[in-house]
């Protein structure tokens, strides 16, 4: 059985993964797949494949790309999710912010 370590951030996108181990598919496959929960994200991930510790992981292919450019010894394999992520600004709900730009602008 090939034992493969696989990185990934504890995120609801990752299910599926969970869900394959949880049922067995990848032992079907002859696969004794090993899940590391990487808190830390992309930035942890990434040293961690560096440093030979996962086989594979799942994160933004942004971050990938850039810890290529800075010589990092690993590669895109494939893409996982092709949506795009979006972010954004957030404030507490009692927050006096309604909106940030050259200077943000508040209730008051």
């Amino acid at each position: 059985m090939q034992r493969i370590n696989i990185g990934g951030v504890p995120e609801h996108f990752n299910l599926p993964w969970h869900l394959a181990k949880e049922n067995h598919f990848f032992e079907k496959e002859n696969i004794d797949l090993n899940w590391v929960t990487c808190k830390g994200g992309t930035g942890q991930m990434s040293e961690m494949l560096a440093n030979q510790e996962l086989d594979m992981a799942i994160l933004l292919t942004e971050g990938s790309v850039k810890h290529i450019i800075e010589n990092q010894k690993f590669k895109i394999a494939q893409v996982f999710i092709s949506t795009p992520l979006v972010w954004g600004i957030h404030t507490g709900y009692d927050s006096k912010i309604e909106s940030y730009g050259r200077k943000y602008m508040s209730k008051e």
